[in-house]
């Protein structure tokens, strides 16, 4: 099994907002509940409101590829816009 991780920074002054939308308006537990979405956490920093972290887990490249082209991630990018955003991706296979 392939299974690939990834971290994904978000930053920018709203970043706890933008979490806090992503939980209540339901978009977190519809990618959690695409084919091959492992895991699909996000955490903040008690510290810093200004940083979220994304922990994704892939079952493989497959799964990823139909998430991006997704239409929960056409509503994950607009949310983020929304916020002002800036993001960084890790990946490891």
């Amino acid at each position: 099994m392939e299974n690939i991780v990834l971290h994904v920074y978000y930053t920018g002054e709203k970043a706890r907002a933008f979490v806090e939308e992503m939980e209540s308006g339901g978009l977190q537990a519809a990618v959690k509940s695409e084919d091959g979405c492992l895991q699909y956490d996000y955490f903040v920093p008690a510290q810093d409101a200004g940083v979220a972290l994304l922990l994704e887990k892939w079952r493989d490249s497959a799964a990823i590829e139909k998430h991006n082209a997704s239409e929960n991630m056409v509503k994950l990018k607009a949310t983020k816009a929304k916020y002002g955003l800036e993001t960084k991706i890790e990946r490891y296979e």
